[in-house]
């Protein structure tokens, strides 16, 4: 049978052209994925970047023994004990905005000969007023610029410029300027033939002495740029899950289409005495041999559109600058492997249903297929319906997984794939209803009801792929849009402000800002400072570290409003701290409980466990005193709440004029939150660009290819209908119906599959918002659908009217 299949293949190549575009293309697609969730994977720079040609270097130790994070730093005892036992340098890291640009680091000079920065154009800063950028253009030497720092804004001269690093954005200064700005020593260079261990006798408890590859602690990134990735390596990922889904359910399809047109064929060579396990043989070789070239065919095209992906990636901020998608012959192997299986799969399914059958009944299921819902595509419809139910019940009590979409991805997939493999029941009273009107202005639209009932099988094929492209953005979109909101919506239900006013450089409000804030009258100004902290038993033992945020104690309950399980935000005293409900239970903490509590700049200090609130859909929330705030921490954000009887109107003339010479900005809350909201949604259409945008386009592909391989495949009946009195335009009109009205019936189930994945992502909503507002974003919906029916109506007339070129009695003995 292998030699029959090759001679099958070789002669009539044109009846396997539409699957081998199919697979190709899902291969691509695949591929294309694959090598860009493998390009994230791993340590993209390995050994220590910043002090590379450093020999021993001390940086202070958080609780748990690691790098401690800014704004920590090493004592100036520690630092002259240091100093005397070896020559040393000393590293100062602040943050500074050069001319409005993104936010870099600020750095003393003599440093920097540690460092991979080398000069590129001018020379060293020699003066106060000179600095030397960081991967700035030779243009920028000799210029002015503004630079801000923690210690004000002050202009600048561009000594010189040097190379650009991967891991950051550097602005240095003179080693007296950088501690002008920022007195504590963040980390220190030891030069000489100093041994490591006396370094380390010197430095004492709390600090950390690296060397060799322990250096690499020092770095902005320890992780070798695997953390700068974290976001690209998600993105990757969800729309790998989902572009070889989509992939897999339409190759299997297309193959198992193909498979079916030639029943006929089929059902003569068991006539002619082959048998059933023959026939099954020479459909999967043929499949093989069709598979295995389209699928390294895809892989090549994958490769090649991978580039073009990298570049999308780095101009969207998806992916750092340096990322590069390499060629993973490991990625393209899955690749390959998939698509061969997914056509061998495609056709076994087909091929058992025509071998199984009796040569006289597989000649007449030939002409007409009225059975569409075999007993494996309920088994797996319902199956998956299950899945979907039964995984959204699961998470139900998990609201932060619900928000997720590449956590919560499967549910949409489940619910999508479920209503794709079940649409076959709405074939039949969607093409009744339709076509119910207009039965009683001619035959044409009773030929094209019984046209699309008759070949079952050959509508389900049209119909798949627009469930699998309306519904992918309608459950997709419904549960990021969703999740967006709800984030929103809990942080502004848990808001009772009137006001906010937030940094417009930088990460935090600047000393002169906060002051001017507090001098408007009849208002009352809560700052929010968020703070790494680590939280530990009274022995010492550090069990969690938290993203807590600062906040004066009177503020939480009457300004900041969490849930509380149990406890309360009433006097508070300064030593409290708030946790949320999965820290408690995750580190077996209980209210009233006394722990240490580590803040950013090393200090420690012993606090009471207040309340318990619940756990919000962004993950930990945690609150502190403000009185805890270590020196030079600036608040993110301030919120400013009218007291009673104050005008609003004058409080926001007074406040712009207050802070009209200071770097923020301040709008009203309401304001604020609906920016948030417009921000998410703008993140949610540059991720459904690449993460939807592939699948669809591929399922809109695959509508037309099917159109135009069933074209091909109704050459005897278009040209019979012809004979009998239809004239061509009759017969366009009659395919372009039956294509119309195939990719109406396919949004339908896709609709139903929104419905579905927001009536469960709600349940898990109802739990931790107040009464959630689910956005449906009814204009991808229908944009999606329109483009599919366009797609589906103009590949059905431009195929047929390909196929009805030439004379009709000719096309009746045409072989197929």
């Amino acid at each position: 049978m292998l030699s029959i299949a090759i001679a099958t293949v070789r002669t009539r190549w044109v009846s396997f052209v539409g699957a081998f575009i199919a697979l190709a293309l899902g291969t691509a697609m695949t591929a294309m994925m694959a090598l860009t969730l493998f390009a994230t994977q791993g340590r993209p720079h390995s050994g220590p970047q910043r002090f590379t040609k450093a020999g021993i270097v001390v940086v202070p130790a958080d609780p748990r023994g690691d790098p401690a994070h800014l704004p920590a730093s090493i004592p100036a005892r520690t630092v002259a004990r240091i100093a005397g036992e070896a020559t040393t340098t000393a590293d100062r890291t602040f943050e500074v905005v050069a001319d409005g640009g993104p936010v870099g680091v600020g750095h003393g000079w003599s440093v920097a000969r540690f460092t991979p920065y080398r000069l590129v154009a001018g020379h060293a800063p020699e003066a106060h007023d000179q600095v030397v950028i960081g991967g700035g253009s030779r243009s920028q030497v000799g210029r002015t610029v503004e630079i801000r720092t923690p210690a004000g804004v002050r202009a600048y001269t561009v000594a010189g410029v040097t190379e650009q690093v991967w891991f950051e954005d550097a602005v240095f200064f003179t080693d007296t300027e950088a501690a002008r700005i920022s007195p504590p020593v963040n980390a220190l260079v030891v030069g000489g033939s100093a041994e490591v261990t006396s370094i380390k006798d010197a430095a004492g408890p709390g600090m950390l002495v690296l060397s060799g590859n322990d250096r690499v602690n020092a770095d902005p990134d320890p992780s070798g740029g695997a953390n700068a990735l974290m976001s690209a390596s998600s993105m990757a990922g969800t729309t790998m899950a989902i572009a070889t889904s989509v992939a897999i359910f339409i190759v299997i399809a297309t193959f198992a289409f193909v498979v079916d047109q030639r029943l006929r064929e089929l059902a003569l060579l068991r006539l002619v005495g082959a048998t059933p396990r023959q026939v099954r043989r020479m459909v999967l070789a043929e499949s093989a041999l069709v598979g295995a070239g389209a699928a390294t065919a895809g892989c090549v095209l994958g490769t090649i559109a991978s580039g073009a992906l990298n570049t999308w990636m780095i101009d969207h901020g998806v992916a750092p600058r340096w990322f590069e998608i390499g060629v993973d012959p490991f990625a393209l192997a899955i690749a390959f492997v998939l698509g061969v299986v997914s056509a061998l799969a495609g056709a076994a399914t087909a091929a058992r249903r025509a071998s199984r059958v009796r040569p006289v009944e597989a000649l007449r299921d030939a002409a007409a297929n009225r059975r569409a819902l075999s007993p494996l595509r309920w088994l797996l419809g319902l199956g998956m319906l299950a899945g979907a139910l039964i995984t959204g019940y699961v998470l139900r009590g998990t609201p932060e997984i619900a928000v997720n979409p590449r956590k919560y991805g499967m549910v949409p997939l489940l619910y999508t794939g479920a209503f794709a493999l079940l649409s076959p029941i709405v074939i039949r009273p969607v093409v009744h209803l339709l076509t119910w009107p207009l039965t009683r202005l001619g035959a044409t639209a009773l030929l094209v009801r019984q046209n699309m009932l008759n070949a079952r099988r050959r509508t389900v094929s049209t119909v798949v792929p627009v469930v699998v492209a309306v519904g992918l953005v309608a459950t997709m979109l419904c549960v990021q849009l969703a999740g967006d909101r709800a984030r929103v919506d809990q942080a502004r239900q848990q808001t009772r402000a009137d006001f906010v006013v937030t940094p417009q450089e930088g990460a935090a409000l600047n000393d002169q800002a906060v002051q001017a804030l507090r001098s408007v009258p009849g208002t009352t100004v809560t700052t929010v400072t968020p703070l790494r902290i680590y939280v530990g038993t009274l022995k010492g033992e550090v069990v969690d570290t938290l993203t807590g945020q600062a906040v004066p104690s009177d503020a939480l309950g009457r300004v900041l409003t969490p849930q509380v399980v149990e406890g309360s935000l009433k006097n508070l005293d300064d030593d409290f701290l708030v946790i949320d409900q999965r820290t408690a239970k995750g580190d077996d903490l209980a209210l009233g409980q006394r722990v240490w509590t580590w803040l950013p700049d090393g200090t420690r200090r012993e606090t009471t466990i207040r309340a318990i609130i619940q756990t919000g859909l962004d993950g930990d929330a945690t609150f502190l005193s403000a009185a805890q705030t270590p020196a030079r921490t600036g608040a993110a954000r301030a919120w400013v709440t009218l007291q009673p009887g104050t005008d609003r109107a004058d409080v926001r003339r007074q406040l712009a004029a207050a802070l009209a010479h200071q770097p923020v900005k301040a709008v009203t809350a309401d304001a604020y939150f609906a920016r948030l909201k417009d921000a998410s949604a703008a993140k949610t259409t540059t991720a459904a660009t690449v993460i939807l945008g592939i699948s669809v386009g591929y399922s809109l592909i695959a509508v037309a290819n099917t159109l135009i391989m069933a074209a091909a495949g109704r050459r005897r009946e278009l040209a019979a209908l012809n004979l009998a009195g239809g004239t061509r335009a009759q017969t366009l009109r009659m395919v372009g119906a039956e294509a119309l009205l195939a990719a109406v019936a396919g949004v339908l189930p896709a609709l139903g599959a929104g419905a579905a994945v927001i009536a469960t992502q709600r349940l898990s909503l109802e739990r931790i918002v107040t009464a959630p507002r689910l956005t449906v974003p009814w204009a991808d919906i229908w944009q999606t659908a329109a483009v599919c029916t366009v797609v589906a109506t103009a590949a059905a007339i431009l195929a047929t009217w390909r196929t009805m070129q030439g004379r009709a009695i000719d096309a009746m003995g045409t072989r197929e």
